[in-house]
């Protein structure tokens, strides 16, 4: 019997070359996977080999050529990303062995090459000697004129560099540029790699600047019309084409369209037709960085999708692929069995499943992990540790240790698990595979603890597809369920468990502020669910992530929105990259959201909340109901009462400290492995 999904899972040949299947992992990489070593190191080779398992195509990062140290890593995006020296015998080796760990899993091994400001384009000397052509030398060569800046948009203004680079650029350095790009893709050949993706979306590299009227305001043969921006890209893509010989793929990371001023969807087609010779796959991506890593606030599934469908129906002959939100199994084959893409590329959808394509060749739908569209796989809050991690894949960041970090599964025993949100169900999950008899208690008439509200709320999809992914997996198992059960050591003690893991959860903070006991004050959480509780005129007391998406909701709901925060900033500890931009985008673009920061909330009256602003003054704000945000109390003390009850005792989850999914599916994953 053939396979479900087997329009994606169908072979493609390009150059010679056999792609097992439709599925590309795209340039992407957990960012702190390694240090600054000048090559791959084993958590990165161990990283895109669990890669290969799934996809035919398995695109590494690693040619920002020397961009490394320029910025402190959560300031910027690409500088840290691992930067690989290409001419350094010794960095050399360790390149052919994240090739032979792709190649392995009968898997293409793709470069991709990224080389923005600051970086630079190392040529090799004739003696051996590297010199390097920085893109700030060329961007700051000559400042430019009032008259070169007035006339641009907003838009234009934040790509001040790049309009100076493309401006200042000299054909000299055009022909070191494209002569550089050709010399490491050969490097690159020589060491058994079988792909090159180049970055020309979002204006992030010089050739790429030069494509767009955004910021190509030169007036000679390089700027102006669509030919004459293209000749400088099309060098390149040339030299590239040359240097990769016949057998070597090369590949276009390309925005579909740009923002307003750019290029248009059209003309990114034409641009790219005028690529056909050099190019085998063109990669649709958005026309800025961060939309083109949507997050739960794009209710779309595969929002670029329409960039694809339209090059193929203007005849574009190169192989098209798209990136961006693809995920579920339906939503891929049918890209594919519509004729809309050829490839489909993903990041986080290989991030979050390490079986991914086991999972679609057994047709297992209902197995996959959602991925949260959260976007801590690039790094979490702005003031948190450098460290990567997957939200709902608890390996992330600790894959190539997990031989020496995971025991081997006890005899069978009879375990306990009290609380059946995300840390309880998983640990619940876990500890029955491993062959454990099972029982979860949870006080509440349905599992889900500290997520369930994600089912009240439209943009909380993602998270509430994990809550009904967790419910379903907790139910297919012989884990025996209770529901409406207030477990105490006293109820357990009778029951021969031979551990006990609590997993109670936590309460909503309530520090001693005047007034938060009046019946008109709810609990965020419970304002998402209950919107119809919530009066027309609404005060948030805490601006952290929940409570701004408190705010968020009940303003979409048609309610007046004021959210105070103590700190500087709306949302301090979402995710810096890839993420707060977007969500700052929405309640910014909702008139009846409104807020304050350096607030500090004094008391809540029947009919306002009053707070000292940052200068000290007293403000007063109307309202007919107030929402609280203001942190979580974890039920430690009740969750350490179970320690006698069983030999062995764990505590995970918010119960232990307030946590986040991800902290919470790593404690869950964690203790099960241990036993």
């Amino acid at each position: 019997m053939g396979a479900k999904y087997c329009h994606v899972l169908s072979p493609l040949v390009i150059r010679g070359k056999v792609l097992k299947n439709r599925l590309e992992a795209s340039n992407s990489l957990p960012h702190f996977l390694q240090g600054d070593e000048p090559y791959p190191a084993d958590s990165v080779i161990t990283h895109y080999a669990n890669k290969a398992k799934s996809a035919a195509i398995v695109t590494c990062m690693g040619i920002n050529n020397f961009s490394r140290g320029m910025l402190v890593p959560m300031e910027a995006d690409f500088t840290h990303f691992p930067d690989y020296d290409l001419y350094n015998p010794a960095c050399q080796n360790y390149l052919m062995q994240l090739a032979d760990a792709i190649h392995y899993h009968n898997s293409l091994a793709c470069m991709g090459f990224f080389v923005g400001p600051p970086s630079g384009y190392p040529l090799q000397q004739p003696d051996g000697s590297l010199k390097i052509l920085r893109y700030s030398e060329i961007a700051n060569s000559k400042p430019l004129s009032e008259q070169d800046v007035d006339p641009f948009t907003q838009s234009d203004r934040m790509n001040a560099d790049a309009v100076a680079a493309v401006k200042n650029c000299t054909e000299e350095q055009m022909d070191w540029i494209a002569r550089s790009l050709a010399e490491q893709v050969k490097v690159l050949k020589f060491l058994d790699f079988d792909m090159v993706s180049i970055h020309l979306c979002y204006r992030g590299q010089l050739p790429t600047q030069f494509l767009s009227p955004l910021t190509n305001r030169r007036t000679d043969q390089y700027g102006g019309s669509l030919a004459n921006r293209l000749r400088f890209p099309l060098q390149c893509m040339k030299a590239i084409r040359e240097a990769a010989g016949r057998d070597m793929i090369v590949e276009v990371l390309f925005s579909g369209e740009e923002p307003e001023g750019g290029y248009t969807m059209d003309e990114g087609v034409e641009m790219l037709k005028a690529m056909e010779p050099y190019v085998d796959i063109v990669q649709f991506r958005a026309g800025e960085a961060d939309p083109n890593h949507p997050i739960p606030y794009e209710l779309q599934h595969t929002p670029f999708l329409k960039y694809a469908e339209n090059a193929k129906a203007k005849g574009l002959k190169m192989k098209v692929a798209c990136v961006g939100g693809f995920h579920y199994f339906d939503d891929i084959d049918a890209a594919v069995a519509e004729g809309k893409v050829d490839i489909v590329s993903a990041a986080r959808a290989f991030i979050s499943n390490p079986d991914y394509g086991e999972l679609l060749i057994q047709g297992r739908d209902d197995d996959l992990v959602p991925c949260l569209r959260c976007n801590k796989c690039h790094g979490r809050g702005p003031h948190d540790a450098f460290v990567s991690v997957c939200s709902v894949n608890p390996k992330i960041g600790i894959e190539h240790r997990l031989d020496k970090l995971e025991s081997k599964p006890q005899p069978p025993m009879k375990i306990a698990v009290v609380g059946g949100g995300p840390a309880g169900m998983k640990a619940a999950m876990e500890l029955c595979d491993r062959g454990h008899s099972v029982t979860l208690y949870e006080a509440e008439g349905e599992l889900g603890g500290a997520i369930r509200h994600a089912a009240y709320v439209p943009f909380k999809w993602t998270l509430n597809d994990l809550r009904k992914y967790l419910i379903h997996q907790v139910e297919k198992r012989p884990i025996d369920v209770r529901l409406n059960t207030y477990a105490t050591p006293e109820t357990l003690e009778g029951e021969g468990y031979d551990m006990v893991i609590s997993a109670l959860g936590a309460v909503p903070a309530k520090p001693p502020i005047p007034g938060l006991d009046k019946p008109h004050v709810i609990v965020a959480t419970d304002a998402m669910m209950k919107p119809e509780q919530v009066g027309q005129r609404v005060v948030v007391i805490g601006g952290g992530e929940v409570g701004v998406e408190a705010g968020i909701h009940l303003a979409q709901n048609g309610r007046e929105v004021t959210v105070l925060e103590m700190t500087h900033m709306l949302a301090p500890e979402s995710t810096a990259i890839h993420y707060y931009s977007m969500f700052s985008a929405v309640w910014e673009s909702l008139p009846n959201f409104h807020s304050a920061v350096r607030a500090t909330v004094t008391a809540v009256e029947d009919d306002c909340v009053k707070y000292r602003d940052q200068d000290g003054k007293e403000q007063v704000v109307p309202c007919d109901s107030v929402v609280i945000s203001l942190g979580m109390r974890p039920k430690l003390e009740e969750a350490l009462a179970f320690h006698d009850v069983a030999g062995r005792f764990a505590v995970i989850g918010d119960c232990k400290k307030p946590a986040t999914v991800q902290q919470a599916m790593r404690a869950a994953y964690s203790v099960s492995h241990s036993v």
